[in-house]
């Protein structure tokens, strides 16, 4: 990439403007933001990032764009962001289709069968995002439940295909939500069985984790995420309300930018009310964003627990 425009300096505006960037291929911030593995924010300005060669070829022309090729290091992080290489770019043919997302080291990938959100109409944007904050319960942050996502389905069947270690498989079957994680047997295909019609077939095979059933959730606090930075206590305390008298309604706050991170805790009088808001709002819309519900809980959320993945 060229020096980015005046003003944008820190590690975090460079990151942004990237994405920015190769929204103009995906003309989707979340599926941009996805496909980054990799970024340079110093001396040598520029990112990795896991697209088709047609993608490749259309990022190349974009302003800003000084080339585009193939990641010769994939597994390492040791990046040559120069252009002594550029020679190779676009035509060279070590751009294959098997230079994955990450490194397999110990994980898996896994198809995810979800059940169907309780709105009729949803994006795929907003599916995506639903998606990655079913897997925040797992994985604890933003980035890694991104980044290990590489396939969704979103209209006639619900689900995702990610890659995990099996303990956070294990551990994602039980979220509510969640019908089935089982290995991807296509894994280089972009045809996936969401429907489960190899399951039944499939659940001899120990590797196959079958979804919790639901069950009363003792408890009178809730954790919501997924909130439009938009989102009021007061939209909020509208939405959740019908089922019971409110003790709280807390949006956390970003102490710097003074803006919504996004999450909220909710506590109810009663643990009947909470079990029901838990089964009624989960999947729902707020001012444009599909929420997930979820038990609060009293420990700080974990991070990934997967051997390390590319950051940025």
């Amino acid at each position: 990439m060229e020096t980015p425009p005046p003003g944008i300096t820190s590690k975090q505006k460079i990151i942004n403007y990237y994405v920015k960037t190769l929204e103009g291929v995906f003309g989707s911030e979340k599926e941009a933001q996805m496909c980054i593995y990799h970024a340079s924010c110093d001396t040598h300005f520029g990112f990795c990032c896991d697209i088709d060669e047609e993608a490749s070829c259309k990022l190349a022309g974009l302003p800003g764009v000084l080339f585009v090729r193939p990641d010769p290091d994939f597994d390492s992080m040791n990046k040559d962001y120069s252009s002594k290489h550029s020679s190779d770019q676009l035509s060279n043919s070590h751009m294959q289709s098997s230079n994955y997302l990450f490194p397999t080291r110990n994980s898996k990938y896994w198809l995810v069968r979800m059940d169907k959100p309780t709105v009729e109409v949803v994006t795929k944007a907003q599916m995506v995002d639903y998606y990655v904050h079913i897997l925040i319960k797992v994985l604890g942050n933003e980035k890694d439940a991104q980044m290990c996502i590489y396939h969704i389905s979103w209209q006639l069947n619900y689900g995702f295909c990610c890659e995990l270690d099996e303990e956070c498989a294990r551990e994602l079957a039980g979220v509510p939500g969640v019908l089935s994680v089982q290995p991807d047997e296509n894994y280089a295909s972009e045809n996936k069985d969401y429907g489960g019609d190899n399951l039944q077939k499939s659940t001899e095979s120990s590797d196959v984790i079958q979804g919790s059933q639901p069950i009363h959730v003792k408890t009178k606090k809730l954790f919501v995420t997924g909130l439009s930075f938009y989102t009021s206590e007061k939209t909020l305390r509208a939405a959740f309300e019908g089922f019971g008298e409110l003790v709280e309604v807390k949006i956390i706050m970003d102490k710097i930018s003074k803006r919504s991170k996004g999450y909220a805790f909710i506590e109810y009088t009663t643990e009947q009310a909470a079990s029901a808001a838990l089964k009624e709002m989960n999947g729902k819309i707020i001012n444009g964003w599909m929420i997930v519900v979820d038990v609060a809980k009293t420990n700080p959320p974990r991070y990934s627990r997967s051997p390390p993945r590319p950051t940025y």
